[in-house]
């Protein structure tokens, strides 16, 4: 007999009771954004949240973050505020690449349907950026400070 230079060996059956995680699944603790905390009990406990609620944060999270800042998220989390910043690009562009880092970042996302409708207001290098974001849940409108204190909100639109 030939000796075999690649091993071989049988396909594993797939398990039939292997669980898959649905988006029904999901959920996340409360937090309210207004005050940038977590919501609990009188007795201290924290309060789950629903799917929406899950997501909802992950969007403040994602837009509170720097892409590329930390290796604990893969290269689709975060935007790129401080890259566009440090580029010194004029206004109109750094608020187009602005818009489209945000865009990105979020439609990575299978349960964000659309973003849209940006507004930009300035103070000096922080910017409070104001838009829409469409998902599979409801119509948002979200608001986030970049620059000086990072902070942000969503609310139903």
């Amino acid at each position: 007999m030939a000796e075999v230079l690649y091993p071989t060996f049988d396909e594993p059956d797939l398990v039939a009771d292997e669980e898959i995680e649905t988006l029904s699944d999901i959920y996340a603790r409360k937090f309210d954004h207004e005050g940038k905390k977590t919501i609990v009990t009188g007795s201290g406990r924290t309060i789950n949240g629903t799917a929406i609620d899950a997501y909802r944060f992950w969007v403040i999270k994602c837009l509170l973050t720097e892409r590329y800042q930390c290796a604990a998220y893969s290269t689709d989390f975060g935007i790129e505020f401080e890259a566009i910043m440090e580029a010194d690009y004029d206004r109109d562009i750094a608020e187009s690449e602005i818009k489209r880092s945000i865009t990105e970042a979020l439609l990575v996302d299978e349960r964000t349907v659309d973003v849209l409708d940006f507004t930009f207001e300035w103070e000096g290098d922080s910017c409070h950026i104001t838009f829409i974001v469409e998902s599979i849940y409801s119509i948002d409108v979200v608001e986030v400070d970049r620059g000086g204190e990072l902070s942000g909100r969503i609310r139903a639109a």
